[in-house]
């Protein structure tokens, strides 16, 4: 049957169609494919979204390789109304989700009307005469042809990667909280309590000894009273000062009137930043002999009273 040049372009359109829907689709994910047909799919052959999905990209990819290699005017009109038809499905199945959601089939939908009526209008009074002469190849080998094609585009399209989802932006700034109240500790050997998962040095240093660990905020007002109240004269139990890092992307307010953190007889060290710490700064806690015997912060308690 011999290919003229109004076959090939009615199927320009067809195969552009088929081609920017699997585009489309490959970059947007497999939600973006026709739903009913990947429910269908499902149905008859237990596929998963993902593989249905692959499934359908595939199948547009294969033939509009076929309609631009082998155009026909029956295959033409046969993919477009197709496409249609599937449009039509999805602009159903999203009518409860509002225009935006429907607007890519809704486009899809007018497109393929309008490739449909191109093709049969280029396509008319196009096929030879019983009586012509046929030349090129025979509808034998123009099917082959067709099958070769749709084959390889297949394998082709089967090795796609669909584009991964955007990153959500909530999702991004979310930082990792871990909880530091030390009240419930009290009566627990130091090495059990979070300090012995977070600040295992800490732990390692006091030993059996007897120590005051005060977690602090270097813009906290009251943890430089604290400090300057009860450590700036040497003590006889060790004093570490943990500093508090502030979690990521926070905004601190400009204290420069309170300056670092003074405690001449302290060994400083801070926890993991990166982290949103769960602790009301200033946190004390006393250890004796390797248990937690207090714990007091913002909030209420006091383990630096004099005995």
């Amino acid at each position: 049957m011999r290919l003229h040049l109004k076959q090939r372009l009615a199927s320009l359109p067809a195969a552009a169609l088929l081609a920017g829907c699997a585009y489309y689709q490959l970059r947007h994910g497999p939600e973006s494919t026709p739903a009913p047909l990947r429910a269908i799919l499902a149905a008859f052959f237990g596929h998963d979204d993902e593989v249905a999905a692959r499934l359908v990209v595939g199948a547009e990819l294969a033939f509009a390789a076929v309609l631009l290699v082998v155009p026909t005017r029956v295959m033409t009109v046969s993919a477009t109304v197709a496409a249609g038809f599937a449009a039509l499905a999805c602009v159903s199945a999203g009518l409860q989700d509002g225009l935006r959601a429907m607007l890519p089939a809704i486009l899809i939908l007018v497109f393929a009307v309008v490739a449909t009526a191109l093709a049969v209008r280029l396509g008319r009074n196009e096929e030879p005469s019983q009586g012509a002469n046929r030349r090129g190849v025979s509808s034998a080998w123009t099917a082959l042809a067709a099958i070769a094609v749709a084959t390889t585009a297949g394998r082709m399209a089967s090795g796609m990667q669909f584009a991964p989802p955007p990153e959500d932006p909530s999702t991004k700034s979310r930082v990792p909280a871990i909880d530091l109240d030390m009240k419930p500790y009290q009566g627990s050997p130091l090495a059990e309590s979070p300090i012995g998962s977070y600040l295992p040095q800490v732990v390692a240093r006091i030993g059996t000894e007897s120590a005051f660990i005060v977690f602090y905020n270097p813009h906290c007002d009251a943890c430089h009273t604290l400090f300057e109240t009860n450590f700036a004269a040497p003590r006889s139990e060790l004093v570490f000062a943990i500093e508090i890092p502030p979690p990521p992307g926070a905004v601190i307010a400009a204290h420069g009137e309170l300056g670092p953190i003074e405690c001449p007889t302290c060994e400083f060290d801070m926890l993991a930043p990166g982290t949103l710490w769960l602790v009301a700064p200033p946190m004390t806690v006393k250890v004796e002999r390797g248990i937690i015997t207090c714990v007091a912060d913002r909030f209420g308690g006091d383990c630096l009273q004099a005995e």
